[in-house]
């Protein structure tokens, strides 16, 4: 059998017996053409150990982070063990559908050469949904969104190499919205192989999770930074930046913390987003009294 072009880069910290799922989604595939490298962030997990030291396999590689790096450094490493020209990463709660790796495998053979293949996402777990994709991406519109899959991506390993990789400054959050913002830059287009890619598992939300939705916006900036040339354009670079701040205000109102949830939703309004009623709610409803504000949040207005 020829070398197979792709490696599944599974990535775990504590997802206990969910990695456990995760490794016999991948050993249910319909098309066997597939290696795998499983990466351990540093993690006090004992359930998640257990099962790391468990799955064996003739084309698996496995390493363990020597402290917690958080998932991008992580990820990083995964991409480092992989010996095929492509890398489809995984997180380790999630699962692949049996189809994912026939699918992808086909794609790139009526693709020679394309540097990225997603699909869409089915959400399980605390939430069903079936989370589409666009068939086609324009630069424009990473303005507003992350409008690529991170997890359940088919990248080309080259074009890892010549980004450099996932930014060090984006360990714990939106190193692939940065990523796929470089690749948009070298005019890389990817695409869409016409199912889902990945079982994306929701209700593990962590606290860093919950963290990381605070600072948000500070995730913006620092991409903006990287990324002179594709937010050269002032109106693209605010409005960017506007949509970093309102998903920090929305997080934060949630929290309880109203007087930082104004602060940002009028900076983003500033920058561009004055008609967002998602906006309007959390300046309006920062002058009505604490009962009142409270009982809003938990009707999630």
């Amino acid at each position: 059998m020829t070398r197979p072009l792709i490696t599944v880069g599974i990535t775990c910290y504590a997802e206990g017996d969910w990695l456990l799922e995760c490794w016999e989604s991948l050993l249910a595939q319909t098309d066997d053409r597939w290696e795998a490298v499983l990466v351990m962030d540093g993690t006090e997990h004992r359930r998640t150990q257990e099962v790391f030291a468990s799955i064996e396999h003739p084309r698996l590689r496995k390493a363990r982070m020597p402290v917690n790096m958080g998932p991008y450094p992580t990820r990083n490493r995964a991409f480092e063990l992989t010996e095929t020209p492509y890398h489809f990463y995984l997180d380790g709660d999630d699962k692949l559908p049996p189809d994912a790796i026939e699918r992808a495998n086909r794609t790139i053979a009526e693709h020679p050469g394309v540097g990225l293949v997603y699909g869409d996402l089915q959400l399980f777990g605390a939430r069903r949904r079936l989370w589409r994709y666009p068939a086609v991406v324009e630069p424009e519109d990473f303005v507003s969104k992350q409008t690529l899959p991170g997890g359940g991506s088919v990248y080309k390993k080259a074009l890892w190499e010549q980004l450099g990789g996932f930014a060090p400054e984006l360990a714990r959050g939106n190193g692939d919205y940065d990523f796929h913002i470089g690749l948009a830059e070298l005019g890389v287009r990817g695409v869409h192989f016409g199912g889902v890619a990945i079982l994306y598992r929701m209700g593990h939300e962590t606290n860093v999770s919950s963290s990381y939705a605070l600072r948000y916006h500070e995730t913006h900036e620092i991409i903006v930074a990287r990324h002179p040339r594709f937010f050269a354009d002032p109106r693209r670079r605010a409005l960017f930046l506007a949509h970093g701040e309102k998903r920090s205000a929305m997080a934060s109102y949630a929290a309880g913390d109203t007087a930082r949830a104004v602060e940002l939703a009028r900076s983003a309004m500033r920058r561009g987003l004055w008609r967002s009623r998602t906006l309007w709610k959390i300046v309006v409803g920062a002058s009505l009294p604490e009962p009142a504000r409270v009982a809003l949040r938990r009707l999630g207005l």
